[in-house]
């Protein structure tokens, strides 16, 4: 069991690692721009992700391919789980700030987009 959880851990890592550089730098480059701006540093993550995404395969493949399984990772299972973090937190603070009124309202919101995005995802011909 644990060398099965070695060998995926090994395996994951290196796309872990550069999802979190990515990350790293971005919150830095944002912190660098001027505060006029108002950028923060998930369109600039965004930006540099796009940005190594398309390039790294073509400066180097092997790179690219040891990468993929991390960022297949980071892309899918901890960005949920970071999305649903920081909705946790709003809720809460939005809940303590408003009152328990609120919890029907945001229950109706997530629910309307569970329901909504997954249609609307179809019709426009998107994958699940």
């Amino acid at each position: 069991m644990f060398a099965s959880l070695r060998a995926t851990a090994s395996t994951v890592a290196p796309g872990l690692a550069a999802a979190a550089a990515t990350a790293g730098t971005a919150t830095l480059v944002a912190k660098a721009l001027p505060n006029r701006l108002h950028i923060s540093a998930i369109p600039v993550s965004i930006v540099l992700g796009a940005a190594a995404a398309n390039l790294g395969p073509l400066a180097a493949p092997s790179v690219a391919a040891k990468l993929k399984p991390g960022l297949s990772l980071a892309t899918s299972t901890v960005l949920r789980a970071g999305i649903v973090c920081v909705g946790a937190k709003l809720s809460g603070a939005q809940i303590m700030e408003l009152g328990w009124t609120t919890v029907p309202a945001a229950a109706c919101s997530v629910g309307a987009g569970v329901l909504l995005i997954p249609r609307l995802a179809a019709a426009a011909g998107l994958a699940p």
